[in-house]
């Protein structure tokens, strides 16, 4: 079982989640303007990126956060521990393309919704957070 009390028991469960999507680049706290985005990926085989921002319970703040980052990733989303998401606004993250990854205290992920391709990527924060991400790799 996880403690699901702080953001940072949700990291281990969510990378590994998303390494399975195909995003197996992956770098935590990336800069981002005057924030940090929890965990970036990259996935080369579908050249495509994704955002995830990492919350207890704010999801207000998350969904926040999660469209500035549709600046800079193909898709954005938040995750939260399982037992908080009856109060994320389902509507509202439809509505602006964010999606939203459940965490069980077993540490099982379920995307609850699909994000939607960014609408307003700009390739150039895309492409340097690449760069970024292989750089940090390669050393």
């Amino acid at each position: 079982m996880i403690n699901l009390t702080k953001e940072s028991a949700l990291l281990d469960p969510i990378t590994k989640y998303i390494k399975r999507m195909g995003f197996r680049l992956q770098v935590p706290e990336l800069p981002f303007y005057d924030r940090s985005v929890d965990i970036y990926g990259f996935s080369r085989k579908d050249n495509k990126t994704i955002a995830i921002e990492l919350k207890l319970h704010k999801w207000k703040k998350a969904i926040e956060q999660a469209i500035l980052y549709q600046l800079c990733a193909d898709e954005a989303y938040i995750a939260m521990p399982k037992k908080f998401i009856g109060r994320v606004n389902l509507d509202l993250l439809t509505k602006y393309g964010v999606g939203l990854i459940s965490v069980s205290e077993t540490g099982r992920c379920r995307k609850m919704v699909e994000a939607k391709q960014s609408s307003v990527l700009r390739i150039g924060y895309k492409n340097n957070h690449i760069d970024y991400l292989q750089r940090q790799i390669n050393g």
